[in-house]
């Protein structure tokens, strides 16, 4: 697969990371030579020093060829204008990232005006976790495998939860519905097996049969309390995007925004009485405390400031808040933060790729999410009629698995159940895996013969 990105920032680069680790033909351009020479050395891809907003360039480059192009420069027009350029010269898919809240509101007009594919925000996407965070309590990753019928969910394993303590064997009973296939703890990704010990602050990633999950999250969650009462700091994009999707699901929000004119101008975006607009500065136990914020559910600091996202977290959880989640920009300061009690951090190069990833590999992969920086991935594939696998007993299908990959669900027809050693792999069977991004080419070529 040919695949084009456009700018080596940090998305653009993570992105190339990912992806020329598994054997993708992968060419980056980028107009700035300090940095195209850094890439060069950094990664196994092809890196080329040019203005990727010229057309005349982009087709010297041959991009009428590749497969995927992705814009992901700091400039939206440039992206837009590259992707749309790239889609004209004969590239099968353009992807342009967009920064500029009307380019994403109004994106379903200039997707089918320009022939881009897909125009992603990683503002709304961030949000969208968000969301999606305060909507299932506790829940730090949500996804839905085979039809619905399997749900992914990844929590933090709380000190009062059941499972705390317990060997994996004594939580999970055969037939449980239920599997944990990958854990992180202290920074650390493995797949667990029965002798595992689960630990208090573990994040643990459930796969799950429907009917059962919530049974299985009360194992590793323990007592979650809904979220009703939701603090933000900074009203920035992605600041009003929450505070626009809590307006009907919570009982209050404040807003603070610390420059005066900025709050006046987005005070008049609410017409609801739940949502009021702070002027005040976050960052400071005082405005904390005369806001009651030890009353609140939830913090989410939203500002581009990476330090005074940690430092509210902090201060947060110190005036009473039982709950944080910050917009962390740097990758390298998302452990730090959650080191010092942010419950949920958020990086928008990692939301960005996870969502170019499920592009790449959907012509090959039913359904796909990446976890924890893209050290484990949980994919679905179906077996063909000339897979390896076809016929094969799970207990005899090791030998033909790239090592560390895990079999984790089945689905046959309307059922899809937890596999054991005397499962038969059939033809039209579809499979959840756990696989290391590393394995992700040669389960491709495995699976799609």
């Amino acid at each position: 697969m040919n695949i084009f990105i456009l700018g080596g920032g940090r998305v653009g680069y993570h992105l190339a990371l990912l992806l020329s680790e598994e054997v993708y033909e992968v060419t980056v351009i980028e107009n700035d030579p300090e940095r195209q020479e850094y890439i060069d050395q950094m990664l196994n891809a092809q890196v080329i020093l040019g203005d990727g907003s010229s057309a005349l360039f982009l087709q010297s480059l041959d991009v009428g060829e590749a497969d995927l192009f992705v814009a992901c420069t700091g400039h939206d027009e440039t992206n837009l204008l590259a992707a749309a350029a790239a889609k004209g010269l004969g590239a099968r898919q353009a992807v342009a990232r967009v920064e500029k809240a009307p380019y994403m509101v109004e994106s379903y007009m200039y997707d089918q005006l320009l022939n881009i594919d897909y125009i992603l925000s990683p503002d709304a996407l961030v949000a969208q976790e968000i969301s999606n965070y305060i909507l299932n309590p506790g829940v730090l990753v949500s996804e839905e495998f085979s039809h619905g019928h399997i749900l992914l969910r990844q929590v933090q394993v709380s000190p009062d939860a059941p499972a705390a303590g317990h060997l994996l064997s004594e939580i999970l009973k055969p037939g449980s519905g239920t599997l944990v296939g990958v854990i992180e703890r202290q920074g650390k990704v493995f797949v667990p097996d029965g002798t595992t010990r689960i630990l208090s602050g573990d994040k643990a990633t459930l796969l799950s049969k429907r009917e059962k999950l919530s049974d299985a999250l009360s194992k590793f969650q323990g007592r979650v309390s809904a979220i009703q009462r939701v603090a933000i700091m900074g009203a920035g994009t992605i600041g009003l995007w929450i505070a626009h999707a809590l307006e009907s699901t919570v009982a209050e929000v404040k807003l603070f925004e610390r420059n005066s004119i900025r709050a006046l101008a987005v005070a008049g975006e609410f017409r609801k009485r739940n949502i009021q607009v702070i002027n005040r500065d976050a960052t400071t136990r005082d405005s904390m405390e005369q806001e009651h914020l030890e009353t609140f559910d939830l913090f989410i600091a939203t500002t581009e400031d990476d330090e005074r996202n940690i430092v509210a977290g902090v201060l947060a959880r110190e005036v009473g808040v039982s709950r944080v989640a910050a917009v962390i920009h740097h990758p390298d300061f998302a452990p730090l933060a959650e080191k010092l009690g942010v419950t949920l951090a958020v990086t928008p190069r990692s939301v960005v790729a996870n969502s170019v990833l499920k592009i790449v590999r959907q012509k090959t992969i039913a359904a796909s999410t990446t976890l924890n920086e893209g050290e484990a991935e949980i994919l679905e594939i179906s077996i063909s009629a000339t897979s390896p696998l076809k016929n094969l007993l799970l207990k005899d299908s090791k030998g033909k698995l790239p090592p560390g990959v895990l079999i984790a669900t089945v689905m046959r027809g309307n059922e899809a159940f937890i596999p054991d050693g005397t499962t038969m792999i059939q033809e039209d069977d579809s499979l959840v895996l756990i696989a290391t991004t590393e394995n992700i080419h040669e389960i491709q070529k495995l699976f799609h013969r």
